[in-house]
């Protein structure tokens, strides 16, 4: 009876395993543009920030992990006003970069000057001021989710996709990263097999839909 009650007990705590805290956080920016009448208010870095939570909360919805501020949690990504190449056959600013070590955590950075710049460049025509600071925002938050991805999926290459719509893709010199809808590609299976809740049966629960 007391080995049954103990099995049942690990069965119980394997189903509830402890999530994994996504630290994500702005650090001081700002940018200026003449498109969008000068200068970012505060009041538009908030609604950057959370449009680009929002992504984040949507990509990762369904799966055990916790999307926090901490800043010493063991996946994190910050927000920052540059991103520096430090490649030697390279020069100038990238998106973002991670660095990660499995199963210990991992350390990255999105660039806003570079995402910002990108959702004026990619604006639809006739976009208001309103839609592009939206766009900024969705620019953030999903290539903190490639970031993420970076350091958290094992096993699988992140830019193996081609899918210009999916949060792998290579490249974020693209529309669809600030405008309209994106979706998992080849690392949504890896993130669902390691990351996600499991039911009361055993059996694995539904994520990332």
């Amino acid at each position: 009876m007391r080995v049954l009650t103990l099995l049942l007990a690990l069965a119980v705590t394997g189903c509830d395993r402890r999530p994994t805290t996504l630290g994500f956080w702005f650090d001081e920016v700002s940018f200026e543009s003449s498109v969008m009448g000068g200068r970012l208010t505060p009041a538009d870095l908030q609604v950057i920030e959370r449009v680009a939570r929002s992504e984040l909360d949507a990509a990762f919805h369904g799966l055990n992990v916790i999307l926090s501020n901490d800043r010493q949690a063991r996946y994190r990504v910050e927000v920052v006003q540059d991103v520096s190449d430090n490649r030697l056959s390279r020069k100038g600013s990238v998106a973002g970069e991670s660095r990660a070590v499995p199963w210990l955590g991992g350390l990255g950075a999105v660039n806003f000057s570079y995402f910002a710049a990108g959702a004026v460049v990619y604006a639809p025509p006739h976009a208001t001021r309103d839609e592009i600071i939206a766009g900024i925002g969705r620019g953030l938050g999903r290539g903190a989710v490639h970031e993420f991805a970076h350091q958290l999926v094992r096993g699988v290459e992140v830019h193996a996709g081609g899918d210009r719509g999916s949060y792998e893709y290579y490249a974020a010199s693209r529309v669809e990263q600030y405008y309209g809808p994106m979706h998992w590609g080849v690392a949504g299976p890896k993130l669902k097999e390691q990351y996600g809740r499991r039911s009361a049966d055993g059996s694995q629960a539904r994520a990332l839909e």
